[in-house]
């Protein structure tokens, strides 16, 4: 879905691994969190300025949808302290339980993680503040949700004067 968006960091070089955590909301826009860890470890927000689900709803199926939704991406680089850092490199990815919902009406997290040594999760949950036993998910984008905070916005206006 998010194929024009920032493109997903891989484990190259030196880096240990790399983490997308995917928001589709409800209502609202979806935001896209890029993370990798290594001597240097980068963040990566993706933040759409328009809903992706509402365009998809009105959209004509010849449209390229990601090519016209507006998007900030802002990047930077964290600490080795830096608490998503810290947690995932304590495992939390892996305490992060499936609870995907089939509802259109509720918020939606997705998550992907790679290690360097090829060893892969996905994963994926609804409305994990509502759910028993989601105390992994909320760490972890409560956590993606401050270092996403370190790399400066790029904001947009709508200047226009109106007479």
């Amino acid at each position: 879905m998010f194929t024009n968006a920032a493109c997903p960091l891989k484990p190259e070089g030196n880096a240990r691994w790399a983490l997308r955590l995917l928001y589709l909301p409800a209502k609202g826009t979806e935001t896209v969190w890029d993370f990798l860890s290594g001597p240097v470890n980068k963040v990566r927000v993706t933040r759409f300025l328009q809903s992706v689900r509402r365009e998809l709803e009105t959209m004509d199926c010849s449209q390229n949808l990601l090519s016209i939704v507006p998007k900030e991406i802002s990047q930077g680089e964290m600490t080795c302290r830096e608490p998503i850092v810290l947690e995932v490199d304590k495992g939390l990815i892996w305490g992060c339980r499936q609870g995907l919902e089939n509802s259109a009406n509720k918020d939606h997290y997705f998550l992907w993680y790679r290690e360097k040594k090829g060893t892969t999760r996905i994963s994926a949950i609804t409305d994990p503040y509502e759910q028993p036993y989601a105390e992994s998910w909320q760490r972890l984008i409560n956590r993606s949700i401050g270092a996403g905070l370190i790399p400066p916005r790029r904001l947009t206006a709508d200047l226009t004067v109106k007479a």
